[in-house]
């Protein structure tokens, strides 16, 4: 008797992977178990701070010398003083405000002389001043 196999149109064979996956799972386990990790070095970063430090985000103090025409020294708009005696004042100033800065203003009108005795005076005092010339109506253009 031979027997036959027939297969019927709603009959289909099922395949069940569940066993499967069971495997891959206990193996993704078992390798991240077992895994050796390194322990690299690298450099560390400094996050900025949320508010910086108050001397940083205020100007320096500044010391303003005006040299006038008639060949004196205006110190901050206050007193006037002599251009040979610049540096005691920037000498005092240096004292009182290290971070401080000298600003050496000269008039358009002023003698060079005087504004160069100004600039030496300043650094015999231990400072590079920065320097300004002031425009005036003697700088300008004559009109026609």
């Amino acid at each position: 008797m031979t027997r036959r196999i027939t297969r019927r149109e709603g009959d289909t064979g099922e395949v069940n992977i569940t066993p499967l996956l069971d495997i891959v799972f206990i193996l993704l386990i078992f390798f991240i178990v077992t895994a050796t990790f390194l322990q690299e070095e690298g450099f560390g970063l400094n996050a900025p701070e949320e508010n910086p430090p108050e001397d940083q985000t205020r100007p320096p103090p500044t010391l303003v010398l005006s040299v006038r025409p008639d060949g004196f020294v205006r110190v901050n708009d206050l007193r006037m003083i002599d251009p040979r005696s610049v540096k005691p004042v920037v000498e005092e100033f240096k004292a009182r405000e290290p971070r401080g800065v000298v600003l050496v203003s000269a008039a358009p009108e002023a003698r060079a002389e005087t504004t160069v005795l100004v600039l030496d005076q300043s650094r015999q005092a231990g400072v590079e001043p920065a320097v300004g010339l002031q425009e005036g109506a003697a700088a300008a253009p004559a009109s026609r």
